[in-house]
């Protein structure tokens, strides 16, 4: 229980966080630490449960039926059960073929013991977006606090469908959803650059999703120039490009859905291009300077430089070394601290994301970045 305990904590202090700043509406309170405990260990119990062969994958949410938060998303629905159905392993082991995590939530009602469940949140699905790749999923789930089964002893804390805290095989892993936004490595992207802000997330977040769904790992270095980083890298595919494949000409005349397509087409080949052994090289501009890349240790001034990481509360992780990071990692360290205003983003084989950047004489990372929905 420790480590479901730690779940609970992390999840209560986030809420505690988002009802400070006014993010979240009374209708979005969790419930008590002590009842969101057991209602997570009942889902711990549940995900561990086979049914034909399968393990459950579901979302459960505690906001009530006649919640007037649900007036807000027109495409949701709450379907109620005329008996609510009383919320323990085996029941909701039973229910939860029904439930579709990417469409629906399971209503609890936490209020009185034995915990119900007394309905189900169904939301409209975009399927056009989903057959041409636009979007992850078919729709924006309504911002609702909700816990995800996500396979056997995994639980996600989510609101709505993005990503909070993790929970698997008993620890905790944290998850930076302001890396793209008010973090040193967002200051930095959005120094000396035309592409606007919106352009700039919309393709960092549609590249680095496609990267994670590879699952090969990989290293993109965003650097100032190409001329910046060309004593420090051995580049086997130098492939200039424009940014959308455009000359400003062209780029002048494109708008509304053609630049949106063109988006998507741009970062779905820069993050093909991650394939290959070696970084993909890309200016602020998201221009391509090529792939393939080997940076070059020896041509740097440190081969262990001045490292700060960073923990999801903003504090240093004084745990964490150079040292013990991987060759794909302390390679991306190394370029940023030699490319003065470069990014690096590395990518794990298991699809978890760091960030980081160069300030007053250390690289500083960001572990653990939570991608927006795209």
């Amino acid at each position: 229980m420790d480590g479901i305990k730690a779940f609970v904590d992390a999840i209560c202090d986030y809420e505690d966080n988002l009802r400070r700043t006014g993010e979240i509406e009374e209708d979005q309170k969790l419930p008590s630490r002590d009842v969101l405990e057991e209602v997570c260990q009942i889902l711990l119990n549940v995900s561990c449960m086979r049914e034909e062969g399968r393990f459950p994958s579901f979302r459960v949410c505690y906001l009530r039926p006649d919640s007037e938060l649900l007036d807000a998303y027109i495409y949701a629905h709450a379907l109620l059960f005329k008996k609510p159905i009383e919320f323990n392993a085996g029941s909701i082991h039973k229910l939860a073929p029904a439930l579709n995590p990417d469409m629906s939530y399971l209503m609890v009602d936490v209020s009185v013991r034995p915990f119900k469940a007394v309905g189900i949140i169904a939301a409209f699905t975009m399927w056009e977006k989903i057959m041409t790749g636009e979007r992850v999923t078919g729709n924006r789930m309504p911002k609702i606090p909700n816990i995800l089964v996500s396979g056997p002893g995994q639980l996600r804390a989510c609101l709505g469908e993005s990503l909070i805290v993790n929970y698997s095989a008993g620890q905790c892993v944290f998850f930076r959803t302001d890396t793209f936004t008010s973090t040193l490595v967002a200051d930095q992207l959005a120094k000396n650059t035309s592409v606007s802000k919106r352009e700039r997330l919309q393709l960092l977040y549609r590249v680095l999703w496609q990267v994670t769904n590879y699952g090969h790992g990989a290293a993109i270095l965003i650097v100032p120039s190409p001329e910046a980083c060309a004593g420090f890298i051995d580049l086997k595919y130098p492939m200039p490009g424009k940014y959308l494949f455009h000359d400003d000409a062209r780029a002048e005349i494109s708008s509304g859905k053609v630049r949106e397509k063109e988006i998507l087409t741009y970062a779905d080949m820069i993050a093909k291009l991650t394939s290959v052994d070696g970084s993909v090289i890309l200016t602020k501009d998201f221009d391509l300077v090529g792939f393939g890349a080997e940076t070059l240790v020896d041509q740097m001034e440190s081969r262990h430089p001045e490292m700060c990481f960073i923990s999801y509360n903003n504090k240093a992780n004084k745990l964490k070394t150079f040292k013990d990071q991987g060759m794909r990692h302390r390679s991306a360290y190394r370029f940023c601290s030699a490319v003065e205003g470069s990014v690096a983003f590395i990518i794990s084989q298991d699809g978890t994301i760091e960030a980081c950047t160069k300030h007053d004489g250390s690289v500083v990372v960001y572990d653990n970045v939570a991608l927006p929905l795209i």
